[in-house]
């Protein structure tokens, strides 16, 4: 049915410009009354008003002028209505109730360019659609109210069944409505919102699931049980969320999957319902090649955000453990060898995971225990300077260099020896040095001594391989008397 609604006439008065009358559904206690579906109508609501007690509860934009029309539904179902086709922005929203007592219809509030309003009507209910314009009254405005057909799995009692994972469904919001007695879902905020259903029975062993919508601002929830008042909310998640909803199922057990929008964001995303990756941890030691000195750091972490935060133990092999924990876990390891380090990781929804790397201590240490110099000379004359290397650990390949400490740092000597391990005990580097006039008109020298290991090996505690000697006095050579 098609319906043209004009303003009522000004009475014409000559001579005198007349302002545009209101259209004749500009006030609620005048709405047009719709008396069979599909409807439309087109109107001019440039004159429209607004009166004080028409309802403000759809938006925070400013309604301006308002018309009503008026619907009394005939059968239980989904209507829709839309201001599509009009040639400004408006604002729709759908009431129940009597002028002074008007109540929000769930869900029925839209704005915009050609806004749409879905819900599920009630046999025998009279529905009052507010049309305005928004900032300003109006213009040419179309309205169209008709019956939809709901999305299949529209109610829980006819949720589409999860015959075989992974699944994978597309729907379509704009075509569904909350149902009454709905259960609550901690992760919707308006439980009014459109939501459509799907079922999954658990067979065979318990297995981890993962339940995610894509695409668009929905919420997917997870209940326990068939329908109605036995649901339990199980898991859910939000599509802005890192994580989708995991849940361990149960042999057996019926799962009722909820998936509701939100904020009229009904465009195309997807559903899917799969068996969670097995977990997979990415595990870090370093150093790589730590000593008996390090503090060695152990890190678990993952790319996928559904493991996260890991929990579990670290076994160090070397009979101590930690747990894990969301920061780097330090151990340091008493004495030289290979230990298998395991992490026994656990995901949030129970997955487990074990994952063994191999850790080798090797601890290269040698150091100056003895540093000799002479306490004083002569220029020319030649003295001996010895360094004693000890060692403890591993047979080593040793040099040590002699310098002259001076700004230049001047190399003297540099001797490789062979130094076997000991737990007692010795090597000497034997060096000689002739003193020179530079060292004589100085009054002094001091030496410095350097042990070096054969590469590849890196000395762990170089903190004592290196020594300064308190300084040599150095004097002018021996004057020799001659007689005569």
């Amino acid at each position: 049915m098609v319906t043209v609604l004009t303003a009522a006439l000004a009475t014409v008065v000559p001579g005198i410009a007349q302002a545009a009358a209101p259209p004749a559904d500009d006030d609620f206690d005048n709405a047009a009354v719709v008396t069979a579906l599909p409807f439309t109508a087109q109107e001019d609501t440039g004159a429209a008003t607004k009166a004080a007690d028409d309802p403000g509860w759809c938006s925070g934009y400013a309604a301006a002028g308002t018309v009503w029309f008026r619907y009394t539904a005939t059968q239980d179902g989904l209507l829709r209505a839309t201001t599509a086709g009009s040639d400004h922005r408006t604002l729709l929203s759908a009431n129940t109730g009597t002028r002074g007592g008007l109540q929000p219809v769930a869900d029925a509030c839209d704005y915009g360019t050609g806004p749409a309003v879905t819900f599920r009507a009630t046999a025998g209910t009279t529905y009052s659609f507010l049309v305005a314009g928004i900032d300003a009254p109006g213009g040419a405005l179309s309205f169209a109210l008709d019956t939809v057909a709901p999305a299949p799995n529209d109610t829980s009692a006819n949720a589409e069944p999860v015959t075989a994972l992974p699944f994978a469904r597309h729907p379509d919001l704009s075509v569904a409505a909350a149902e009454t007695g709905e259960p609550e879902s901690s992760c919707v905020d308006d439980e009014g919102q459109p939501s459509v259903w799907y079922s999954y029975t658990a067979s065979g062993a318990a297995q981890p699931l993962t339940a995610r919508v894509e695409g668009t601002d929905a919420t997917v929830t997870v209940y326990a049980g068939h329908s109605g008042a036995d649901l339990a909310q199980v898991a859910c998640a939000r599509n802005n969320s890192a994580r989708p909803a995991l849940f361990r199922s149960s042999p057996g057990t019926v799962y009722a999957i909820r998936v509701t929008g939100a904020h009229h964001s009904y465009g195309t995303f997807t559903f899917s319902l799969a068996e969670t990756p097995p977990l997979n941890p990415d595990v870090e030691v370093w150093p790589s090649s730590p000593t008996v000195f390090d503090n060695v750091g152990f890190s678990a972490s993952s790319w996928e955000q559904i493991d996260l935060p890991l929990g579990g133990t670290w076994d160090f092999g070397d009979g101590t453990s930690a747990p894990v924990g969301t920061e780097t876990v330090y151990h340091r390891y008493t004495a030289d060898g290979v230990y298998s380090a395991t992490l026994h990781a656990t995901s949030p929804d129970g997955r487990t995971a074990t994952v063994t790397q191999s850790v080798t201590v090797t601890t290269h240490d040698v150091g100056i225990s003895k540093f000799t110099v002479p306490s004083s000379a002569r220029q020319g004359e030649s003295k001996s300077i010895t360094v004693d290397v000890t060692n403890t650990r591993y047979a080593e390949t040793v040099t040590v260099v002699l310098s002259k400490r001076s700004t230049s740092g001047t190399e003297i000597g540099r001797l490789t020896l062979q130094v076997p391990a000991r737990a007692t005990g010795k090597v000497r580097f034997p060096f000689a040095y002739t003193f020179t006039p530079d060292d004589a008109a100085a009054g002094k020298v001091a030496f410095q001594a350097e042990v070096q290991l054969a590469y590849p090996s890196t000395d762990a505690f170089p903190g004592d391989n290196e020594a300064i000697s308190i300084a040599t006095t150095v004097k002018p050579p021996a004057t020799r008397i001659v007689a005569v």
